[in-house]
């Protein structure tokens, strides 16, 4: 008990010299998915920081960057899988951050997030670097005292922000070294501001795909429309075909989710404290499509999702060129909680594209970027109640979500090798793939205290199971 103690001791008076000498240089990595030098210097970050307390580190090229797998025994062999991801978004509207990006800076942000003082900004401080650098050191602390309660196994990936696509056929060719994982967990910063840990039993499936529509014609005159094909157009109306009036017109996505009594009770229980006006100004949402609060929180979590992220085509510049352009682009993606498989989505956009192309004269290209289906866990799992119990050992309260209207990769985990899985812990943070991301400062601590406890608990009520 003694030493357990004394851990706990280490981790508050070493916290500050954690976050100046491990934390803020890991951040000031830029490390986005794209950015070649900045992954291999992540990379190389962690194969340096876990080299002193893993067992087995072993590296994977995947189609884009490299992942990680590394093993650390503990007390016993029953063993819990982590996933983490190093890889980042890239920045966006740079000039509108309030300090350099990958300054890890501390600031105050401004209102209405000035009310939670310093705070660390830096791609990836919230998604998810900063977390997975808290349970790193958490582990080194528990292994350096020969501590920790059981055997973990740690993913690292690379590619998480294109969708992970080497990640399926790496757990396939690794099933055997995963064999006495007992669940999946992801460690995460998710304590909102009012300071409750908000937990969500599964994540939405997303599917991404890059449409392009083009032509042989160089970009005449628009005099010459009535005559030839006119790509912009065209994706207009083949876009009209899968998604119209707020409506998939595609058969998997056309009849609304099913919502179970559970997942109706979990938001009935939500419903009664839940401030959608405080999470709605966090995102900067000032307009919905409903003013009904229940019935607009309840679409956002379980309502399919057509969102165009990039259309691109004709004169961008300013001022006015009549002329027919010879190729458009989009960007999109569905989310959705159906359980439905990727390749069946897929190929329902692929039916329409082949049948619109019959009356079309443009030349029409699908590209699949990433997918992965939907995903749940029990809010009975030894996962789901070792998080509630570390956050009341903390004084905290737990609001449970039925699912998260974000995509994860869990999913993948979860279908290839049979685990429970889980994201949470504390910490507050946000601005995910935005403008100042965000690290609260004096969550830290609590962070990685939340790990220490987590590790603990979930040994014991796994041990508890068993010999139940």
């Amino acid at each position: 008990m003694k030493s357990i103690d004394n851990i706990e001791n280490q981790i508050k008076t070493g916290n500050k010299k954690f976050i100046e000498s491990d934390l803020q240089p890991f951040l000031r990595i830029s490390s986005n998915t794209l950015n070649k030098e900045g992954i291999i210097s992540g990379k190389n970050f962690i194969l340096t920081y876990i080299s002193s307390f893993c067992e087995e580190i072993k590296e994977y090229q995947g189609i884009i960057n490299p992942l990680i797998i590394a093993k650390v025994e503990g007390k016993t062999q029953k063993s819990l899988l982590i996933y983490m991801m190093y890889d980042t978004q890239p920045i966006n509207k740079g000039k509108e951050w309030i300090g350099n990006p990958f300054g890890a800076e501390i600031h105050n942000l401004p209102p209405p997030l000035d009310i939670l003082g310093n705070c660390i900004i830096a791609r990836g401080a919230y998604n998810s670097k900063t977390p997975l650098l808290c349970f790193l050191s958490v582990v080194k602390e528990l292994k350096e005292k020969n501590e920790l309660p059981l055997t973990l196994f740690l993913i690292f990936d690379g590619e998480e922000e294109i969708g992970s696509p080497s990640l399926s056929k790496i757990l396939e060719n690794n099933k055997e070294t995963f064999k006495d994982c007992r669940g999946v967990y992801y460690p995460s910063t998710k304590q909102n501001i009012s300071g409750k840990s908000v937990l969500k039993l599964g994540y939405k499936g997303i599917l991404s795909v890059t449409i392009i529509v083009s032509s042989l014609n160089k970009e005449p005159h628009s005099a010459f429309s009535a005559m030839i094909p006119n790509p912009a157009v065209d994706l207009i109306s083949l876009l009209n075909t899968i998604y119209t009036n707020n409506e998939f017109l595609i058969k998997s996505l056309k009849k609304p989710y099913n919502i179970s009594r559970d997942e109706h009770r979990l938001i009935d229980t939500l419903m009664k404290t839940l401030d959608l006006d405080k999470i709605k100004e966090k995102a900067g949402i000032l307009n919905t499509r409903e003013k009904d609060l229940r019935s607009s929180f309840t679409n956002y979590l379980f309502n399919p999702t057509f969102n165009i992220s990039t259309l691109k085509s004709g004169f961008l510049e300013e001022g006015t060129k009549n002329y027919v352009p010879n190729e458009a682009v989009c960007k999109i993606d569905i989310r959705f909680a159906h359980k439905i498989p990727i390749d069946v989505l897929f190929n329902e956009i692929k039916e329409k594209i082949e049948e619109f192309s019959h009356t079309s004269k443009s030349k029409i290209t699908l590209i699949k970027n990433i997918g992965y289906e939907s995903s749940r866990v029990s809010k009975d799992s030894v996962l789901v109640k070792s998080l509630v119990e570390t956050a009341e050992n903390f004084g905290i309260l737990t609001e449970m979500w039925p699912i998260s209207a974000a995509a994860a990769p869990l999913g993948i985990i979860q279908k290839v090798l049979g685990l429970d899985f889980i994201t949470g812990g504390l910490g507050i943070g946000g601005s995910a793939h935005s403008v100042n991301e965000f690290i609260q400062y004096n969550s830290i601590i609590n962070q990685r205290l939340f790990f220490y406890n987590f590790l603990q608990i979930y040994s014991r009520l796994l041990n508890e199971q068993n010999t139940n």
